[in-house]
């Protein structure tokens, strides 16, 4: 779904756009609403250094009410796909990524599927459940019924299956 043919790059700065579809994090249950890959592409001869940023609006539901509301969210992450690299490293902000010499397209689909998961907020809580700061308000404690607590009476039941213990 997202991918650079690498024969399309040329050997300088480039910037490409590509667009995330809706259904990208439906296996989640996770509407993309808006989402694009904003990528700056440096290219050399052994080597292709890409900042990218995705974009996106993501529809989510509720932790508390599930209520629908959309959650926007702005990420960056550095990947470099270099030429003889023995072993691909992945950091929090960035991947070195294997290059082969004779690799036709470069798929960011499993960067960008990653970088929006683990960017949502462990709880979704719908935006009227935060105050100004981004934390979440209390919730409404609300009795149904009364409980009395009262220590001497003891139910019959107990008493009735003590007495067949003796």
């Amino acid at each position: 779904m997202l991918k650079l043919n690498t024969f399309e790059i040329p050997l300088s700065k480039s910037q490409r756009t590509l667009t995330i579809p809706q259904d990208f994090l439906e296996s989640e249950d996770i509407t993309v609403l808006e989402g694009s890959l904003h990528l700056d592409i440096d290219r050399s001869d052994h080597m292709i250094h890409i900042k990218s940023m995705v974009v996106s609006i993501l529809e989510l539901q509720c932790d508390r009410s599930l209520d629908i509301f959309q959650y926007k969210m702005q990420r960056e992450l550095d990947i470099i796909y270099k030429e003889g690299l023995k072993e691909e490293e992945y950091d929090l902000n960035s991947s070195f990524k294997r290059l082969e010499q004779h690799q036709q397209t470069l798929e960011f689909d499993q960067d960008v599927r990653d970088m929006l998961l683990l960017s949502l907020p462990p709880k979704r809580i719908h935006p009227r459940y935060l105050d100004e700061n981004g934390n979440p308000t209390e919730l409404l404690n609300e009795q149904f019924g009364s409980f009395i607590e009262n220590d001497d009476t003891v139910d019959p039941r107990w008493e009735a299956l003590k007495n067949l213990k003796n």
